[in-house]
């Protein structure tokens, strides 16, 4: 009795896989009706004329336009920092304090040597206004007042780093308290009316790089255009490269100094071109083709290619400007297929 429940059993077993294959070809079935009754689903562009551009490709730090880094003047411990990352500084303001009694700077001493030769000064040149002294007299001070300030001022920076340039603070390289040590870089400003890129191009392409080659830079789906303004005669015995200055004119809030970007430097321009991507192309015995749709079937129409980068192709020859070009559901086409095409993303 048990062996016939088994035997059974399996029978069943057997029967339901059998029945689930079938559902897999049925369904397989289906999916070809579908496509023949309502079409293969695909995504179109038409096509349009436009600039056919090829670019060399590399990463670099956008910094600003014009940079300039300060450095400490004396050895001791900083003991006020006013800024911080990202603020704005006008030339000339205080950024990094250190004690006023820095042995260094003798600024106390300058400061007392000048409060005094400033009252004798006053006092001298209320005298020579009145005729009392002599022009000479009246010279001699004033030549010792001069350097007396000019002693004060030396002081003054020495213990009162101010910011080289207008700009926004892009780096501190310090903190409150930090003993630093004559020469230390303290803090970076940047300009704010652009940005400017170094990049080093290996000498198989530096020959294609020209002064004046309009230049992007891209970060984050944000681009900026410029210009190479400085190219290096001879290569840096370090990094086997040549130097590349790119600078890019105006200000974008949305992009922020000490970026990476991707640096790409225009080598080739031809306008009125017909250009595609390479996944559009389908490749065939060294024969190239894509597919259009015309009413609603698939054409498959052969193309010659001209110039490309292998990512991008100019279309010689096979396409012309108004074409709807298949650029997805390329896989599942046969000539005369019919399609549908999908909207949106």
């Amino acid at each position: 009795m048990n062996k016939r429940i088994i035997y059974l059993v399996l029978t069943m077993i057997v029967a339901l896989a059998l029945g689930g294959c079938g559902k897999k070809v049925d369904d397989a079935k289906s999916m070809d009706q579908l496509h023949s009754e309502l079409g293969v689903p695909v995504r179109v562009i038409p096509i349009e004329k436009s600039t056919y551009r090829q670019e060399l490709k590399y990463n670099a730090t956008l910094s600003g336009i014009q940079e300039s880094t300060a450095s400490a003047m004396v050895g001791d411990v900083i003991t006020r920092i006013r800024f911080k990352v990202g603020d704005r500084v006008q030339k000339d303001d205080i950024v990094v304090k250190f004690p006023p009694n820095t042995p260094a700077a003798q600024y106390e001493q300058a400061q007392s040597a000048f409060n005094s030769i400033s009252a004798i000064h006053d006092r001298m040149y209320r005298l020579s206004q009145q005729g009392a002294i002599s022009q000479q007299d009246y010279d001699n001070v004033k030549t010792q007042f001069d350097v007396s300030k000019a002693n004060l001022q030396a002081s003054e920076q020495m213990v009162n780093v101010c910011a080289p340039i207008s700009g926004v603070i892009t780096d501190i390289m310090v903190n409150v308290s930090d003993n630093v040590y004559p020469g230390q870089p303290l803090f970076t400003v940047s300009s704010t009316d652009g940005y400017k890129a170094i990049i080093m191009v290996p000498e198989g392409e530096i020959s294609k790089v020209k002064k004046g080659s309009v230049v992007t830079a891209t970060w984050e789906d944000i681009s900026i255009n410029g210009k190479v303004t400085m190219r290096a005669l001879a290569m840096d015995p370090n990094s086997k490269a040549f130097r590349v200055e790119a600078s890019f004119p105006g200000f974008n809030p949305k992009i922020s100094y000490g970026v990476t970007a991707e640096i790409g430097i225009q080598i080739l321009s031809k306008p009125n071109a017909i250009v595609v991507q390479r996944h559009h192309l389908v490749r065939e015995n060294g024969d190239a083709f894509v597919w259009l749709a015309r009413e609603d079937k698939a054409v498959r129409v052969p193309v010659s290619t001209g110039l490309t980068d292998q990512l991008i192709y100019e279309l010689s020859s096979g396409l012309e400007e108004g074409d709807i070009l298949i650029t997805e559901g390329i896989k599942s086409l046969t000539e005369g297929a019919k399609i549908r095409i999908i909207e949106g993303n």
